[in-house]
């Protein structure tokens, strides 16, 4: 089976045929024939094996590709027949290349966060950067809730980015804070626009002014903009506040403002059973969650009337 399927592609039938055609071409012993029997077997084993340890060894060194002409041509051909892909705005990854993503980031945020980089003073380019990615080595990861259209987030928007590169040039937590710009924007131009001013990451404009950026300011009760949350490693709340915290201690003494018992708590407790613990607490939490929606619809149903 190894020989005929070698002999199936044209870089090895010189070589895997005629050990093919020997192997057919010679009868095999009768077991009756003890002397024979027993010549002829090592022969065969032999030849077998050493062809299969050759084949495999001018793959893997050479690194060939067999490959039928018939097929090259068809390949060739689907190839042509392919329109050509259009550029887009948007520099990502193919979505056939995404790896799989999961963890609290990418529940919060989806899979994919927006970064820009100005190409020249008057012309920008958004980047599509995978959500883990993005955020791994990140301690403190912050939810700008914001919009161009708001007179104190144009204002706040300045202070919170010197504050933001403060912060990523202390000596020994250097780039270990990431903001999230949440967009409040009313279309995608205002967006761009207002993104171009801002040198951290973005949630994708169709989501931020979407669903899920209407939960999230659901999650985190956001009344008003501008907004900033302050979230850890494992996506748990530091603090709600801190767009007034940033005025307050501009030089981030106190940063990230954690309570001194979750200081604590985030030192003494490694990452990963600290994410085992969160894994444990939100499968408790849901399964409560999801016994007392279940007790409350029975009472809403045995509390209507008879015949309703």
């Amino acid at each position: 089976l190894v020989l005929w399927r070698a002999s199936q592609t044209q870089q090895h039938k010189k070589i895997a045929n005629p050990l093919i055609e020997q192997l057919y071409l010679t009868p095999f012993p009768l077991a009756s024939d003890k002397i024979l029997f027993t010549m002829k077997l090592p022969v065969y084993l032999l030849v077998i094996l050493a062809t299969c340890g050759l084949l495999e060894n001018r793959m893997v060194d050479g690194q060939e590709t067999a490959t039928d002409p018939a097929e090259t041509v068809e390949t060739s051909t689907a190839a042509e027949d392919q329109p050509e892909s259009s550029t887009s705005n948007t520099e990502g990854v193919h979505a056939t290349d995404e790896p799989v993503q999961s963890g609290p980031f990418i529940d919060l945020f989806g899979t994919q966060l927006y970064s820009m980089e100005m190409v020249d003073e008057t012309s920008a380019q958004l980047y599509a950067n995978y959500t883990n990615e993005a955020l791994s080595g990140k301690t403190v990861v912050g939810l700008y809730f914001s919009a161009d259209w708001c007179g104190p987030c144009r204002q706040f928007t300045p202070e919170l980015v010197s504050f933001y590169n403060r912060m990523n040039s202390r000596r020994g937590k250097k780039d270990q804070f990431e903001i999230i710009w949440i967009s409040r924007c009313r279309d995608v131009d205002s967006y761009v626009q207002y993104f171009a001013q801002m040198p951290w990451l973005a949630l994708p404009p169709e989501e931020a002014m979407g669903e899920r950026g209407q939960k999230l300011g659901e999650k985190y009760k956001i009344k008003g903009i501008p907004g900033l949350v302050l979230l850890d490693d494992l996506g748990q709340v530091i603090v709600l506040d801190a767009r007034n915290k940033v005025p307050q201690d501009k030089a981030g003494i106190g940063f990230p403002w954690r309570s001194p018992l979750a200081q604590l708590y985030v030192t003494l407790v490694p990452r990963s059973l600290r994410l085992m613990l969160k894994s444990q607490i939100d499968a408790v939490k849901a399964g409560f969650v999801g016994k007392l929606k279940g007790l409350v619809g029975l009472n809403r149903k045995a509390s209507r009337p008879m015949g309703a």
